[in-house]
């Protein structure tokens, strides 16, 4: 047994698993978007309200922007320096970009926009006056008002808050293929969006040109502290030569002398160009190794050069640098020195082309043994690498030059003591003058250097005030608004239907494998009441809420002529022509659950049939909650339980009603054992002796699934009817009141679909029926342009 059950239920399971796999056709769509037109309606409304709220109260933000080109070039020295052209540019370029993103720069923006005559205009520098009743701002103080926070920060803004403010309204586009770059910024109007762009931009430049110039700006200091140490040195040198001459009486040297002086001041001179030289780039190499520790790339160059490769190179540069030295003395001390001369110009040759060749060495092995080139990210190690280079050019020039002016000194030493005197004085003033000139030629050309350096920015395209605002874009935002409420809509509509497995049409019905013997339109206590042909007349009152009630069930007593009554009559017509080949005296109406609507449909059958003529009876089988006592008015006291036991006769209970031909059996007093009482024997013979009395004897019995009335009462009649109640009636708990009518071989005549919504049934053919014939007022319009729906 427990066997065959499990089997069953298996089967049934199946058979509910097909019935929901089914295809859904395109007529299934279509009646779910009527359904749930409100729904979408709904949703697209409150969406295009809030998009629409938003879209027309947010205020305008206007963008306005600028082109700048980056140029590769600009730096102190040409580079000699090449990555791979493509990763350098990339990595120059993103350098770039981050610098325009940078809090400091954003700083030096802010102060500027501080102090300028439009400060107090400026929102982004004021933006506790635009606080405003904006709805987001209303939503986000109210947030902020549940967690406790503060909902305003009154009073000042924070700088930080400002230059982050700032730097959220900056974009940076690189643009693709070239070295520019194009930096928007967004504003409240569009002359503050354009004035911020520009000084941003100018920031930005001025900042880069600052950048450029520092490294020359430090060798022109030092220049100009060296120059007026030497002025005062000469100053000085001059004086005590002066002094020296008065108080000694002394005029000039012998003519010999002096011309030694002018050889050991002109070497002296050429030493002292040399060793400003060789300081300065000192003073470079000072700051290029502070930028490369800032940025935690430096190196040590001495470690990485020394190879005996290296090591020749400079032997060769000092050698040349050593003849070079002794060619120019030889020209000194002829006479003919001139810096044209073919030979030191073919000796600076050799020297320039080894220094080269040593640069471009010691780059190579840096680049390609010791450091990573893509992470360099700017030419400050090429300038290591060139200024390194020049200071060990340098140094054999200075040690060969000092053998020199040595080798000149010692022979300046051979004068008389007072003559000596005088000469190293003479030659004191001679250096220190020559030095000063050398020096502020010098630093008049670091000056022009300095000033020569622009940087690497150049402003293509300033900013101009935007003529339309980047947001809000209304079109825009009205047409995603749009959208999403319509997908919005479909999407509640299509998961309520998802979540709602009721059964709502006659399609529905049709696919649990249930015939369908008829479908009635839900009844309206008003529309019934205002269709009344038949006033009722109970209990002496007609307007009372319950003679209303009463009216509203009994329909089609009391309106006849309404669509709903005649539902109910193609209901009995169809039930009639059911089965043919025997007659259905005694018929069964349940339902799988409660308040499904049995009752009322029971009643409503039975007045159908009794105004044709023939005699009904109306059982109340229902021991447990009787309800058609209360319906047609009646004694309930006295009934079918009172007949099972004996206690009465069935002319004793049975009751007349105001409807012609229809007589009324009430359930009785209230039996402890209802299910044993409709399975006995009594409750057989009294099923005959109504046959016998009565055309149509109708059993108004209890929800299958809750109790086992029904499963005991059905087989004993000739069939069973099925009440189902459109939206309400879940679909698995109707297969299980079909299975269970089967299981117990009832025969089950079909299902009556209760309480149809007509308009949600749009898309079915049943809707095209009862409107087409009946339309809305009930009244026949035209024809329909099919057959009624009859089941016969």
């Amino acid at each position: 047994m427990f066997r065959f059950l499990t089997i069953a239920l298996i089967q049934e399971y199946f058979t509910m698993e097909e019935l929901r796999e089914r295809q859904i056709s395109f007529n299934d769509y279509v009646r779910i978007l009527y359904r749930g037109r409100w729904i979408i309606l709904t949703a697209f409304s409150v969406v295009m309200l809030i998009t629409g709220y938003i879209t027309f109260t947010t205020k305008p933000v206007y963008e306005a922007s600028a082109k700048l080109m980056i140029e590769e070039k600009g730096g102190v020295e040409d580079e000699i320096f090449d990555i791979g052209g493509f990763i350098k540019k990339e990595t120059m370029i993103n350098n770039q970009v981050e610098i325009l993103k940078s809090r400091s720069l954003a700083e030096t923006t802010i102060n500027r926009l501080q102090k300028s005559q439009f400060a107090d205009q400026l929102e982004l520098l004021n933006p506790e006056a635009e606080l405003d009743s904006h709805f987001l701002a209303d939503i986000g103080r109210w947030f902020a008002g549940l967690f406790g926070t503060p909902a305003d920060s009154a009073g000042e803004v924070a700088l930080d808050d400002i230059v982050e403010e700032l730097r959220n309204r900056i974009t940076i586009i690189p643009i693709r293929d070239t070295d520019m770059i194009e930096i928007k910024v967004a504003a409240a109007s569009p002359e503050e969006a354009a004035f911020i762009t520009n000084t941003l931009v100018q920031s930005y430049s001025e900042r880069n040109r600052l950048s450029s110039q520092e490294e020359v700006r430090q060798v022109k200091n030092f220049l100009e502290e060296q120059l007026q140490n030497i002025e005062r040195q000469l100053a000085r040198s001059e004086e005590e030569l002066k002094t020296f001459k008065e108080t000694q009486k002394v005029v000039a040297l012998p003519n010999e002398t002096q011309e030694l002086i002018r050889k050991l001041a002109e070497f002296e001179g050429l030493y002292n160009e040399a060793l400003t030289e060789y300081n300065a780039n000192q003073q470079r190499l000072q700051y290029v190794d502070r930028q490369l520790e800032a940025n935690k790339q430096n190196f040590d160059l001495d470690n990485v050069s020394v190879t005996p490769y290296f090591e020749g190179l400079k032997r060769q540069i000092g050698e040349l640098q050593g003849k070079r030295a002794l060619y120019l003395a030889n020209l000194i001390n002829q006479g003919v020195y001139r810096e044209d001369d073919p030979q030191l110009r073919k000796f600076d040759d050799q020297i320039e082309l080894l220094n080269r060749q040593l640069r471009e060495e010691i780059l190579k092995f840096t680049k390609l043994d010791v450091l990573d080139p893509v992470s360099f990210g700017s030419n400050l190690i090429a300038r290591k690498v060139e200024i390194e280079a020049n200071l060990q050019a340098l140094q054999p020039k200075l040690e060969a030059l000092q053998g020199i002016i040595r080798q000149y000194s010692r022979e300046l030493e051979s004068l008389p003591e007072k003559s000596l005197q005088l000469a190293r004085l003479e030659r004191a003033a001679t250096v220190d003058e020559k030095i000063y000139l050398m020096m502020q030629e010098k630093y008049e050309e670091s000056r022009i250097t300095e000033v020569g350096q622009l940087g690497q920015v150049r402003i293509i395209d300033t900013a101009r005030a935007p003529k339309e605002p980047i947001k809000p874009r209304k079109k825009l935002y009205l047409v995603v608004g749009a959208l999403i409420g319509l997908g919005l809509g479909l999407a509640l509509t299509f998961m309520f239907e998802y979540i709602d497995n009721s059964v709502r049409s006659i399609e529905d019905v049709e696919r649990l494998g249930i015939t369908v013997l008829g479908s009635i339109p839900m009844i309206k206590q008003e529309e019934a009441v205002k269709r009344l042909k038949v006033m009722p007349n109970m209990n002496g009152s007609q307007d009372s809420e319950e003679v209303r009630k009463i009216a509203a069930r009994l329909i089609t007593h009391f309106a006849p002529k309404s669509p709903i009554s005649e539902a109910y009559r193609t209901f009995r017509t169809n039930l009639q022509y059911t089965r043919l080949d025997r007659d259905l005296k005694a018929l069964l109406v349940t339902s799988p659950g409660p308040g499904e609507g049995k009752s009322t449909s029971v009643s409503n059958l039975a007045i159908t049939m009794a105004q044709m003529g023939s005699r009904v009876l109306l059982i109340d089988s229902d021991l447990r909650r009787p309800v058609l006592h209360t319906i047609f008015k009646v004694d309930r006291r006295i009934g079918l339980s009172n007949i099972l036991v004996g206690k009465a006769t069935i002319a004793e209970a049975v009751q007349p009603t105001e409807i012609d031909n229809l007589y009324v059996l009430p359930c009785g007093t209230l039996p402890p054992n209802p299910s044993e009482l409709l399975a006995s024997n009594a409750m057989t013979r009294t099923l005959e002796e109504m046959k016998q009395m009565y055309d149509i004897v109708l059993f108004d019995s209890p929800p299958i699934i809750a109790v086992t009335d029904a499963a005991v009462l059905g087989p004993r009649l000739d069939g069973v009817i099925l009440v189902l109640k459109s939206g309400q009636t879940d679909r698995e708990a109707a297969f299980r009141a079909y299975t269970l009518l089967k299981n117990v071989n009832a025969r089950l005549l079909g299902a009556l679909l209760n309480g149809v919504h007509i308009e949600s049934m749009y898309g079915s053919y049943y809707y095209y029926y009862h409107y087409y014939y009946y339309g809305r007022d009930g009244e026949k319009k035209r024809k329909t342009r099919r057959s009624s729906h009859s089941r016969a």
